[in-house]
């Protein structure tokens, strides 16, 4: 049984949905219906757990009564009785990436907060986001029925909550961890928890593309892309102390459902205009196996930067890749099959080579080999599209316009140059949040070697 079945707060109907459903009415019901099921999930928490589990989540918001004297109110309607609490708290649990928006039109004369925590002289009236964004003028509204005024309002995120839940789970007893560790997944599972590291099932799931539904994979897919963002946030700061010499910023790859894997870069740029691929980036796969990181050049534009490096000084280039001693060296051609990013990857011959064992020449040397006898490279892909022995990569056969397409352009090779290398799944899961540091320092070690290739002139 998949994961998320096993969790004890998941049910059919939580869905991580896409950002087009935030402007239809029907999708805005949906996502609704998420946050309704998060906040059960906290409040059944709150209620079945030790009380010091809703102590520490009232510390979080400045209150330090006993937590026995605290009931919960889900779905509030009463809009009478906390108005005369002696402290009324207006609390918004959100994500780390929800967004505030104003709304001076919201119309809404009477809406229900989600839930409300109270006792006999302080009530805590929240309102939760997942993916919709913060209203102000809804958090106003609510003070308004619901407290007559508010003594404060507080914000804070479901990341700040799975990491103090997880602080707490190290010394609760075996009930209370069992329920704890079971919301803090849950928020993984929607992609709401503070970054934690990698699961083996998370890179499991990729290759599960023939096995699910498409709504199904995107759901999974939005989700991976989330915590993805967690961790190239957080590696950001650790790297860009090693890029000083040109400004660099990161990118994750769009949600599709095209393909079993999910993209990250950091780039380099020259304005906010400048392509991720403009110059060599360091790059990360997520496949099935696990994670792929490489200095990748899969452009025209960032190959001739890599060749205009080789070509300027061969020993200098070949004594900065030496410094990453565990990658190989990956020469790749590529066939386009639809427009913009539809390519079938193969390696040149020969590839890939340890970046101990690798020559500039002999590269540039297969290069001018391929190019030479491209017309027999692509005339066997082409056979091996139409007689059904290649597989797109969502694991279906090419179309009959894909191959024509393919067959009708295509006139010279493009190339990928790439210095790479392949973590399995389950190491990366081994390393969980440290896998942060751990990738920092395999980072560090093409620092000079960016340095080297992003001031190489185009040629």
């Amino acid at each position: 049984m998949k994961q998320k079945y096993s969790n004890l707060f998941w049910h059919q109907g939580v869905k991580v949905f896409e950002e087009r459903l935030l402007k239809t009415a029907g999708g805005k019901i949906r996502i609704d219906h998420l946050e309704n099921d998060v906040t059960k999930s906290l409040l059944n928490v709150f209620q079945h757990g030790d009380k010091k589990i809703l102590g520490r989540f009232l510390k979080m918001i400045g209150n330090h009564q006993s937590p026995d004297s605290f009931e919960f109110d889900f779905q509030v309607t009463d809009s009478k009785t906390y108005r005369h609490k002696k402290e009324r708290i207006m609390l918004a649990i959100v994500s780390s990436s929800t967004k505030t928006h104003q709304n001076p039109d919201y119309g809404v004369d009477k809406g229900i907060p989600d839930a409300c925590i109270f006792n006999n002289d302080t009530a805590v009236l929240i309102e939760v986001k997942t993916q919709s964004p913060l209203v102000p003028e809804q958090i106003a509204s609510h003070i308004k029925q619901f407290l007559g005024s508010a003594t404060r309002k507080r914000t804070i995120t479901w990341e700040e909550i799975s990491e103090a839940f997880s602080e707490e789970i190290k010394t609760a007893g075996k009930f209370d961890r069992f329920l704890l560790s079971q919301f803090v997944e849950f928020l993984d599972l929607i992609g709401i928890a503070e970054f934690n590291g990698f699961r083996e099932s998370d890179f499991m799931q990729l290759g599960e593309i023939i096995r699910m539904t498409r709504e199904d994979y995107l759901d999974f897919k939005r989700v991976f892309h989330r915590k993805i963002a967690k961790f190239m946030s957080l590696l950001d700061e650790q790297v860009q102390p090693f890029f000083q010499f040109k400004k660099l910023a990161y990118q994750v790859g769009k949600v599709d459902s095209g393909a079993p894997v999910i993209w990250s870069a950091f780039y380099f740029i020259d304005s906010d205009k400048t392509h991720v691929n403009h110059y060599p980036n360091v790059n990360f796969n997520y496949w099935e196996h696990g994670i792929e990181l490489s200095v990748n050049a899969e452009t025209q534009p960032s190959v001739r930067k890599v060749i205009s490096a080789m070509k300027t000084d061969p020993v200098q280039f070949e004594r900065f890749i030496q410094q990453a001693k565990e990658f190989n060296v990956s020469l790749y051609y590529k066939l386009q099959f639809l427009p913009q990013n539809h390519l079938i990857w193969n390696l040149v011959t020969g590839y890939p080579v340890n970046v101990t064992e690798f020559s500039t020449e002999l590269l540039i040397s297969a290069m001018d080999n391929l190019i030479e006898n491209w017309q027999d490279y692509k005339k066997t892909l082409i056979y091996q599209m139409e007689k059904r022995m290649l597989k797109h990569p969502s694991g279906r056969f090419y179309s009959d316009n894909e191959i024509e397409f393919a067959q009708s352009r295509n006139n010279k090779p493009n190339f990928v140059i790439r210095i790479e290398k392949r973590y399995p799944a389950e190491i990366v899961a081994r390393k969980r949040k440290n896998i942060v540091s751990f990738f920092s320092a395999e980072i560090q070690q093409f620092s000079e070697l960016m340095r080297f290739l992003v001031h190489q002139q185009n040629r």
